[in-house]
């Protein structure tokens, strides 16, 4: 016995065994395990999952494409020959696209002349709005043209 059970064997009361965690799963009134507060699924709802899956989903609100994936271009950065300035201001532009996608999953093409902002979501709509607004200061001030469609 080395001297880290010697001790803990020590530190421990007399005649205490170190007893395993008890896990109990509670059960349905039916006598089913309630594992995660549902029924297990009968094999008449496998079967008609399976029909399902063998047809093909039917035309809904889920399966039409809709407006998922929306851009704004932002022409007119070449203009600014301050390399520096251009810099922070492309910097400015990727900040304010983060904050309007918010996690959203988005994509960021770049050029020397045209910068490019698509925001993939539910919602593209208002996001890219907002980033418009966020950045219409900007682009009063330097002059550029914005558009809805990508490079």
């Amino acid at each position: 016995m080395d001297n880290a059970d010697h001790q803990s064997a020590a530190s421990s009361p007399a005649g205490a065994e170190a007893a395993a965690p008890d896990y109990t799963v509670p059960q349905r009134q039916d006598g089913w395990p309630n594992w995660l507060g549902r029924r297990p699924m009968r094999s008449s709802d496998r079967a008609k999952i399976r029909e399902a899956l063998e047809t093909g989903l039917p035309d809904g609100p889920l399966t039409v494409p809709g407006p998922f994936l929306c851009y704004l271009t932002i022409d007119g950065l070449d203009r600014e020959t301050d390399q520096r300035k251009l810099i922070r201001l492309r910097g400015r532009i990727h900040a304010a696209a983060r904050v309007a996608a918010e996690g959203c999953r988005t994509t960021y093409y770049a050029t020397d002349s045209a910068l490019t902002i698509g925001i993939q979501g539910p919602d593209t709509h208002e996001r890219v709005n907002q980033l418009r607004n966020a950045l219409s200061k900007l682009i009063a001030k330097h002059g550029w043209t914005i558009r809805d469609e990508p490079r």
